[in-house]
């Protein structure tokens, strides 16, 4: 029996040591000729992520617009009542659950009567959501007719997403509106009703999603520290959401990437500038806050604004390594099912010797 069992040993040795030859061999040549093409697919299940995201935030901004543009073809055919406008500022806050305040802004002595400057306005209490208040601003409160945005809309008869700005209320809050021109009947631009969300809701919803695709890399966002961050810039790149409120309006995205390589960061810019969509994402590294990431980029639709996804290169190269070392403890376990298979009919073959 002894020499049975030392025949069976010696087998299972070699075959032991030649198993484990040809599993460092399969798990070298798989680290060093699959490892990218791992690192790539990942990248594009990020890329695919990145563009769930731009989903959900397309439709929040697509809520924002229908809750404006369901209400054109009444107002203009009712500025014969601008008593009404209010009620229908109010009800466009109301039933918009995304839209923190609106208002419509007419040109210069629309209404005599309401005085030089006449604005209807809404907004949602910020202590309490359900409650909604209006006021009639005039003269006294703002002057809109020289702005920017108002002049763009009316002078170009265009719709258009407005450059972040901040509440009139509270001053801290920052908000982004949907204009749209109201015409008489005429066809002329005689108004400029704009309805505005809340940049720090839209951050916190961004921060929601990216909690929820950090979950799922779990080495990588728990152990490593490692986790990817969203935000939506505008077309200079200064940021219009980030989980650091100063940021917001202030800080400019281009001034926290740095070039890895002989990389352009101008190239970036210019991409971000002109809508591109990103493309060969784990081609290209660059270093945000001096951390080595991928950027998934896609413009957003309707807007001159960018949705831009920042994943560190480890959180993609520990998803690739995690897969290998799956697989090579599978071909080890298989290894060792193998060999003490191999020994227990050995020493049964050799038990007659």
């Amino acid at each position: 029996m002894k020499k049975s069992n030392s025949i069976a040993w010696k087998i299972t040795g070699k075959l032991c040591l030649w198993m484990l030859i040809i599993v460092i061999g399969v798990s070298v040549f798989f680290f060093n000729f699959t490892l990218k093409t791992m690192s790539a697919l990942y990248a594009e299940n990020f890329h695919n992520k990145m563009l769930i995201t731009y989903e959900y935030t397309r439709r929040v901004l697509s809520d924002v617009y229908v809750s404006v543009t369901n209400n054109i073809f009444y107002i203009e055919n009712s500025l014969d009542k601008p008593d009404g406008h209010i009620d229908v500022m109010e009800r466009i806050v109301r039933h918009g659950t995304r839209v923190h305040s609106c208002g419509i802004n007419f040109i210069a002595d629309y209404y005599p009567q309401k005085g030089h400057k006449y604005c209807p306005f809404a907004w949602r209490n910020p202590a309490n959501r359900e409650e909604i208040k209006k006021e009639e601003k005039g003269d006294a409160d703002f002057d809109y007719l020289e702005s920017d945005w108002f002049r763009t809309v009316i002078d170009g008869d265009t719709a258009k997403w407005s450059d972040p700005f901040y509440d009139g209320y509270d001053n801290k809050t920052a908000l982004a509106a949907y204009m749209v021109p109201i015409h008489d009947t005429n066809g002329k631009a005689i108004a400029v009703l704009g309805a505005d969300i809340s940049l720090d809701w839209l951050t916190e919803k961004l921060a929601e999603t990216d909690s929820a695709y950090n979950a799922t890399g779990m080495i990588a966002s728990d152990v490593l520290g490692l986790k990817s961050q969203s935000f939506i810039i505008n077309r200079d790149g200064r940021f219009m959401t980030h989980p650091v409120g100063s940021h917001v309006m202030k800080g400019v995205f281009y001034n926290y990437i740095k070039p890895v390589g002989d990389l352009d960061i101008e190239v970036l810019a210019e991409k971000l500038r002109t809508g591109t969509v990103s493309e060969k994402e784990s081609e290209i590294k660059y270093l945000f806050e001096d951390q080595e990431c991928y950027l998934f980029f896609t413009p957003l639709k309707y807007t001159d604004w960018m949705m831009v996804s920042v994943v560190p290169c480890q959180s993609i190269d520990m998803l690739g390594i995690t897969y290998g070392l799956e697989i090579i403890g599978v071909l080890l376990l298989a290894m060792l099912t193998f060999i003490l298979l191999n020994f227990y009919f050995v020493r049964r073959g050799t038990r007659t010797l």
